[in-house]
């Protein structure tokens, strides 16, 4: 499947979209969406920003990049979106007239939908979300490049970390693996020693490990996000940390196996739930969500018991059931044939 074939398959969607809501065009501003649409483009300059710096405007008849003189031409030649059949609609930087070119293709504001608040456009994001939970061909085998090579950065530097080493250096040492290969690392929690007992989201500090730490990355790679826990622990771990670990395993592969095309989302947080209690950790759960849906977000669903949704054949999720000092997180894709592994174990020992 070539990026073009992928384009289509996605503008086809949003034409269902158009015709349902009648509407005339759909604006997208989300790097998530632009990332989305035009099979891993990027529309970004800061990468922590949730809009892009240039939009897309899709109609029935056309499809449209806006831009500013300043993003213009790596619009089209780096992101090759004139060869994927987009129009530039060209302003300049310091007299924004994107609206006027919005209202000169799309009509009025009412007849055209968004995945943002913009005048009086109807606000579509969570319409627009849905629209990108089913993953192509093409979008499958960028999960799993980014899968891979975030699963190879993670152990590698884990296994040079040597006592005294601080939490921001090992994030740092990750960083420098993944830009190897153009992956943003969008979010990382790194606990040393107690860290890892007391806060479920340990961003990093400058403390320095002792015995044991605990990695966690989320991982951008042409807009798609996965996200992975690993664990490092000097000498041999308790008796207690050791089966406490192989507990959150199970669970983790309780959810994994109940995740399948068709079912409701929540079946997965109500078999953890139901883990939690059998293996002696009564209500854990309660003290961390268990993770969701994710795809161009690290999770575009973080599930509780009152979701109604079912999971999408070809939809990635990741959940990350933990209990105070461990946690288990692999990125997989539930497909009609089971679970397809996103990120798996490279060098690190596996639990059968």
């Amino acid at each position: 499947m070539g990026r073009l074939e992928e384009v289509l398959i996605k503008e086809a969607r949003i034409h269902e979209l158009l015709d349902k809501k009648g509407l005339n065009a759909i604006l997208m501003k989300k790097q998530a969406n632009f990332s989305w649409f035009t099979a891993g483009g990027y529309n970004m300059v800061g990468i922590a920003a949730d809009n892009g710096v240039t939009s897309l405007l899709i109609t029935k008849t056309g499809r449209y990049v806006i831009a500013s003189k300043i993003e213009a031409k790596r619009m089209m030649d780096e992101e090759n979106l004139e060869e994927l059949g987009f129009q530039l609609l060209e302003h300049e930087w310091f007299e924004n007239h994107e609206a006027e070119l919005i209202r000169q293709i799309g009509g009025d504001f009412e007849k055209i939908g968004a995945d943002v608040n913009y005048d009086l456009c109807p606000n579509l994001n969570g319409e627009i979300k849905k629209l990108r939970y089913a993953l192509t061909e093409n979008e499958i085998k960028r999960y799993l490049f980014l899968g891979s090579k975030l699963a190879t950065a993670v152990e590698k530097i884990l296994l040079g970390v040597k006592p005294g080493d601080t939490e921001g250096e090992i994030a740092g040492r990750v960083g420098v693996e993944l830009w190897k290969d153009r992956i943003d690392p969008t979010a990382f929690m790194v606990a040393a020693d107690e860290r890892a007992y007391l806060y479920r989201h340990p961003i990093p500090t400058n403390k320095m490990v002792k015995r044991y730490v605990m990695l966690c990355v989320n991982a951008r790679y042409k807009g798609l996000v996965t996200t992975i826990t690993r664990i490092l622990h000097f000498g041999r771990p308790e008796r207690k940390l050791l089966n406490q670990y192989r507990d959150n395993v199970e669970i983790e592969c309780r959810m994994i196996a109940a995740t399948k095309p068709g079912v409701a989302v929540s079946v997965p947080l109500e078999t953890a739930i139901a883990a939690y209690r059998e293996l002696g950790y009564g209500d854990e759960w309660q003290f961390h969500h268990q993770g969701g849906a994710m795809g161009y977000l690290s999770r575009d669903l973080r599930v509780t018991k009152d979701h109604k949704e079912t999971v999408v054949t070809n939809q990635a999720f990741c959940w990350n059931p933990s209990i105070a000092g461990t946690k288990s997180e692999d990125g997989f894709i539930a497909t009609k044939q089971g679970p397809l592994m996103i990120t798996n174990p490279v060098i690190f020992p596996t639990i059968q």
